[in-house]
């Protein structure tokens, strides 16, 4: 997550410029994974016994509702990376799939186990008690002296208390 947030933040990419670009990867990728796990042959064979007829209203509408969501889904992803840091990116990931947990147990029967549910309410637990961490307040280089020698300690408290009564 700490390289995905570099990228973001150095690409110089607007959010809808990198959701574009990370679906074009994926799209020129796809086809590659397609024909190593043999997908293609399952996807012929359906369009072969549908006996030629391509197009049907409610396959199209459940695909393309699927891709307004899918496209929805890395724009809301890529501007959180933006705006928060990568460890409140994952917990914010790892607590939001506390919801998709919960309603899979609800409905169906094949859901994880009782141990896994635990690791899952122990990470939602450290999801809640996470903090940002504070961080210290930027300290300004000490402008060196005329001979370009390094300032001595001595010499830096003695800035820094100039600089300290100046702000009084």
């Amino acid at each position: 997550m700490v390289y995905i947030k570099h990228i973001v933040s150095s690409i110089g990419l607007n959010t809808w410029g990198l959701v574009l670009y990370n679906n074009l990867l994926s799209l020129l990728i796809s086809p590659v994974f397609w024909v190593l796990t043999g997908e293609y042959r399952e996807v012929f064979g359906a369009l072969g016994s549908n006996g030629g007829d391509w197009f049907r209203i409610d396959a199209f509408s459940a695909v393309a509702l699927s891709c307004v969501f899918g496209v929805l889904i890395s724009f809301f992803g890529f501007a959180a990376r933006k705006a928060i840091s990568a460890t409140a990116f994952t917990v914010t990931g790892v607590v939001n799939k506390f919801l998709t947990v919960v309603i899979n147990v609800m409905i169906w029967d094949k859901h994880a186990t009782p141990f896994g549910l635990l690791c899952l309410l122990f990470t939602l637990c450290g999801g809640v008690l996470y903090q940002q961490s504070v961080t210290n307040a930027r300290v300004e280089p000490v402008a060196k002296p005329k001979d370009n020698r390094e300032p001595d300690a001595e010499n830096v408290l003695l800035i820094e208390r100039k600089e300290d009564d100046a702000d009084k």
